[in-house]
């Protein structure tokens, strides 16, 4: 591996968000702005949103070397979620992408998983770790990140290519999101080379590098979704850095871990409105004067929860659904007396929150 690994150290480093720290000698920064893609945020409702990111690793002028990150733990905002959608941007697997992939080749990468783009970003790193040698920063570095689905567990899952032409080397690594925390070890850098900064998007602007054949943008616009809450969103983020002997990748010093302080971003929710929406059914035919029992779909697809919702229905028959979520739905059993004249058609009307659903009976 050479100096494109850094690219992914590069990612590792930009979920710490909002963050700024002081570990051995080096400042470690990390900003995000997150904004709606389209409307106001919500309360409760997630949104879609674009999550940018970039971070950067500052040395001092008076240390010739920088000190190489090794891992990054990072908790992120209450409120932010990763939705991988594989209908949207199907998962890109490994008999079409893998490490075996010819990989110096960007434009073959693409070709492999055209419409599994979920982000894309830029990187700089510094060769050989040496600090205040321009000839040593590279900036061309590309970032591209794939849906790859989600594990087992239901947990999203990265796969990210990142390439540069100025070294010819192309990298292709993994990640899972587990909940709200991302945990990663980096791996020791080709050339012993360092991380400088990296702006990475998602869904992102078009990344365009014609020199490359490269013309991309992330191709799920709700990959990334987002709820307003308490006004802020806040992360916490750890940074173990120390060197590693090259390429064995042993340990040749003590870590150094840094707590980075809890982090905000400042957003505006919006309070939102249930919207809710019936649907029946049940027997076709009851007899006069007894209860048949129907199936009454509520679904709330407002923005906002939809508190303490009860069901009526003509005959006196009631059902509770309880509150419900943004998004949710539950069926409830609501038992209600059927009269009128036999062979007649009887005309139920189910009712909640304003909302209204009907269904027509036979009575026997």
């Amino acid at each position: 591996m050479k100096k494109l690994v850094a690219i992914f150290v590069a990612l590792m480093a930009s979920f710490a968000m909002v963050a700024s720290a002081q570990a051995a000698d080096e400042t470690v920064v990390g900003t995000t702005d997150i904004t709606s893609l389209g409307g106001p945020l919500y309360k409760e409702k997630a949104v879609p949103v674009n999550m940018e990111i970039h971070a950067e690793v500052t040395t001092p002028v008076s240390s010739p070397k920088v000190n190489p990150l090794k891992n990054t733990k990072l908790t992120f905002p209450k409120g932010v979620s990763f939705n991988p959608n594989n209908k949207k941007t199907p998962p890109c697997t490994d008999d079409k992408l893998s490490t075996t992939s010819n990989l110096a080749d960007p434009e073959g990468v693409v070709a492999a998983c055209p419409k599994s783009i979920v982000g894309t970003g830029v990187s700089t790193i510094i060769i050989a770790k040496i600090n205040n040698n321009p000839n040593t920063v590279i900036s061309d570095p590309i970032l591209i990140l794939f849906n790859a689905g989600t594990d087992s567990q239901g947990r999203a899952m990265l796969k990210v290519y990142g390439y540069s032409k100025y070294t010819n080397v192309g990298i292709l690594m993994h990640g899972t999101l587990v909940g709200q925390v991302l945990d990663l070890a980096v791996p020791v850098l080709s050339n012993d080379s360092a991380v400088k900064l990296y702006t990475f998007n998602m869904p992102g602007p078009v990344l365009d590098r014609p020199e490359l054949g490269i013309n991309v943008k992330g191709l799920d616009s709700n990959y990334v979704q987002a709820t307003c809450a308490d006004g802020v969103w806040k992360t916490n983020s750890e940074f173990i850095l120390g060197e590693r002997t090259y390429p064995g990748g042993v340990d040749t010093t003590p870590e150094t871990t840094v707590v980075s302080p809890e982090t905000e971003q400042n957003c505006v929710g919006q309070a939102g409105k249930a919207k809710l929406a019936l649907k029946a059914t049940g027997p076709k035919s009851v007899k006069s004067g007894k209860k048949g029992s129907f199936k009454v779909t509520v679904t709330n697809s407002g923005t906002a929860s939809a508190k303490n919702v009860k069901v009526t229905a003509t005959g006196g028959g009631k059902g509770s659904a309880g509150t419900l979520k943004p998004g949710a739905k539950k069926t409830v059993t609501v038992k209600t007396k059927v009269t009128g004249r036999k062979g007649s058609k009887k005309t139920l009307t189910f009712s909640a929150g304003g909302s209204k659903a009907k269904i027509k009976v036979t009575v026997k």
